[in-house]
């Protein structure tokens, strides 16, 4: 490369590097105020659900829950996911940036098949699927419940892996999980 060529690039990673900073330095001025929330964050990823499969998803668990005799228990919660209360607590109701403690027992609704339990499990809610984000801060601590959630506010519509790629939950799910809501942190 000639001495004109080696000038070009500098020029060219020198001005490519000051766009960088002014980027970086630009976004780390910004206001707090600016990022999205996580009810912004949730919210938006509620409003790209296919509304469609959602119905069809809400009619396939009622239809699910009729036939156990579980309709006259069944809450409706925000977003349609369906709650039936066993035990109701008096404690905290967490919101999504608590860190929540559960045990909890994840069932797909055809099969009844466990695909994840855990005990005295601690995560942060927002990080947790939709309709956890959305029927969690229904509950006060102390609460044992079932939550009934459709695919789309589950896994929707691409598979659920192991680390070893095997399939543990198929796309369109609809999913049932046992939860005890331990503590709010």
């Amino acid at each position: 490369m000639n001495a004109s060529n080696r000038l070009k690039a500098f020029i060219k990673l020198g001005s490519l590097l000051a766009l960088v900073a002014t980027v970086i330095l630009g976004t780390g001025c910004s206001k707090q105020d600016d990022l999205p929330t996580a009810q912004d964050i949730l919210d938006r990823a509620l409003a790209q659900v296919d509304q469609d499969r959602l119905q069809e998803d809400l009619a396939t668990i009622d239809d699910s829950l009729a036939v156990w005799g579980l309709t006259d228990r069944v809450q409706i919660g925000p977003a349609g996911v369906r709650i039936v209360v066993d035990t109701l607590g008096n404690g905290a109701r967490p919101n999504l940036e608590n860190i929540i403690q559960i045990d909890y027992n994840g069932k797909l609704l055809t099969t009844g098949q466990t695909f994840d339990s855990n005990q005295a499990a601690s995560f942060n809610l927002f990080n947790l699927i939709a309709g956890f984000q959305t029927a969690m801060p229904t509950l006060p601590t102390g609460t044992k419940a079932t939550l009934y959630i459709p695919s789309g506010l589950g896994y929707g519509t691409g598979d659920a892996t192991d680390a070893n790629g095997n399939v543990i939950i198929p796309a369109n799910s609809n999913l049932i999980f046992d939860v005890k809501l331990l503590g709010v942190l």
